[in-house]
Parts: C-alpha cells; sequence; structure tokens
C-alpha cells in the first residue's frame, strides 16, 4: 500500500474515534486521494470501443457516380474527421486493433479505396500528405496502367510514389476478377473441384506478384469485388497470404472481431462533412 493510501487508511480509523481535528485530517487526505486517482484516470486515453472502415471509390468533378466525390468534398471530409479528433490509420494499425493490441488511440478510423482509379494519385494523395493521414488502396492489379469504360486506373509508377510517400497501404481487388464469382461458383455442382477455386487461386497469385514486382511487397489484404465471398473463397484467400479481408457488410468493428469478415462504411457523392462524422461516430447502421 502506497504511503499516502496508508496514512488515509489509518487516519479513517482514528476518525471512529472521534477527534475533531483527526476528522479534518481525514477529510483533507481523502480530499488528495480522490484528486489523484482522478488526475491518473484522466491521463489514460479512453479504451476503443470501434473501428469505422469507410470505403470511397473515385474522385472526380463533375461527379458522375453515386460512389464518387468531388475533390473539394474528399478534402472538407477528411478535415472534418482530423478536426473532430479522429485518427487515420494504416493497414498494420487495423490488424493491431483488431487483435486488441492497438494502444493509444482513442478515436481511430480506416480510410480506403476500391478499384484503383487514378484521380487518387491527383486527389487523395495530396489531402493525405496535407493532413498526414494514411489510407488503403484496393486495386485491380489487371486494370494498371489502363483506361476502361469511364476512368484511367492508376499506373505502376503512380503506385510506387504513393507508396513511397508513406501514407498509401495497397491491397488486392483481385487481379481480374472484378465480377459476381459467387454467382458462378453457385452455377456449378456441390464439389471441391469447383473450377472458380482454381481460377480465383490463380488470380490471387497474379495479384499479389504485380504488386510485389511494383512496390517489394506482396499485399496482405483483399477487398472482395461488390463484397461477394464464402468460406471457400476466404480459404483460398488466407492459403494466399492475405490475413485481412474486407467486405461490403455494413457496420463496425471491435476488437476481437473476425479479421476474415472486416465491416465497412460506404461513402456516396451524397455525403457531406457532417454526414461522414456521423458514419465514423457508430451511428451508421
Amino acid at each position: 500500500m502506497s504511503g499516502l493510501k496508508y496514512e488515509g487508511y489509518e487516519l479513517y480509523k482514528a476518525c471512529s474515534r472521534g477527534s475533531t481535528e483527526l476528522i479534518r485530517r481525514c477529510f483533507f487526505v481523502v480530499l488528495v486521494l480522490i484528486i489523484f486517482n482522478a488526475s491518473i484516470a484522466a491521463g489514460q486515453p479512453e479504451e476503443t470501443s470501434f473501428l469505422p472502415v469507410l470505403v470511397y471509390h473515385h474522385i472526380q468533378d463533375p461527379v458522375k457516380s453515386d460512389v464518387s466525390c468531388t475533390p473539394e468534398q474528399f478534402d472538407l471530409q477528411i478535415a472534418a474527421l482530423i478536426q473532430a479528433g479522429y485518427t487515420p490509420i494504416t493497414l498494420s494499425q487495423a490488424r493491431l486493433f483488431l487483435a486488441g493490441a492497438l494502444r493509444n488511440i482513442d478515436k481511430p478510423v480506416l480510410i480506403t479505396f476500391d478499384d484503383g482509379y487514378e484521380s487518387l494519385y491527383f486527389h487523395a494523395k495530396p489531402v493525405a500528405e496535407k493532413y498526414r493521414a494514411p489510407m488503403t488502396v484496393f486495386v485491380i492489379t489487371a486494370r494498371i496502367g489502363r483506361r476502361l469504360q469511364f476512368a484511367n486506373y492508376l499506373n505502376e509508377r503512380q503506385i510506387k510514389e504513393m507508396t513511397d510517400c508513406g501514407f498509401f497501404d495497397f491491397g488486392s481487388h483481385t487481379h481480374d476478377l472484378h465480377t459476381d464469382s459467387v454467382a458462378i461458383f453457385d452455377a456449378f455442382e456441390p464439389t471441391d473441384e469447383n473450377p472458380v477455386l482454381l481460377l480465383l487461386q490463380r488470380d490471387l497469385r497474379m495479384s499479389s506478384q504485380r504488386f510485389e514486382i511494383i512496390t517489394g511487397r506482396r499485399p496482405e489484404a483483399i477487398a472482395w469485388p461488390y463484397g461477394k465471398y464464402n468460406a471457400a473463397f476466404s480459404a483460398i484467400a488466407r492459403k494466399s497470404g492475405f490475413k485481412m479481408h474486407f467486405t461490403s457488410a455494413s457496420g463496425y468493428n471491435e476488437p476481437g472481431a473476425n479479421p476474415f469478415a472486416i465491416k465497412r462504411i460506404p461513402v456516396t457523392s451524397r455525403d457531406t462533412p457532417e454526414s461522414v462524422l456521423k458514419k465514423a461516430s457508430g451511428r451508421y447502421r
């Protein structure tokens, strides 16, 4: 027992014997103890209760998709998160959070992007550097450096620059299976030799190899296209070295949550800084 606590205990016993002076001393010591313990508690960070994972896609002006936002909207939303006390974290920190081992961050948020559009190089990278905010991009690696449909995708040089700037992690969004692979899987008779599993295994290997060539490291996280996956897909991804699997299931992630079924919150063209803060705060269900 510490000296201060011991004295308080002794004075408490003495108080029971009725001395007015002792009562005053007892009251003073108890008051000091209350203030002392309160100051210790105030110095401790609050225990993190959940991790919001925000998912963006394209940054463009004018906006041409519901899953896009303008450069100005994106800047204001990230600024609002920072000003509200949120700390954007890396994939490694997110993995620590899920394991219950993240310390000294009481309002973490993981900012993610799907697909890997070139707009991220021009609009997300400056914002990440401006606010020193880590972000994660899940790339369809077969589309690297290409233009498909309505947009250009990040090229190898841009991915390398974003990696080297220190504020971007990259993960797989498959190599060339950005489709509803589960529906194709289900079209076959139930069997361990389902050809979609062999296709997925090959696809994930190609995705990892492409990243290794560009960044020198293999990705450890995957975001399932359209959030479509099943137990067999998850097993293939785990065997392929992916330690974190992101889904499209809405919700929040608590310490101890399954790292192979990480929930995310979508950000749309209709969102404002206020609505993004609401989503990050746990009020989106």
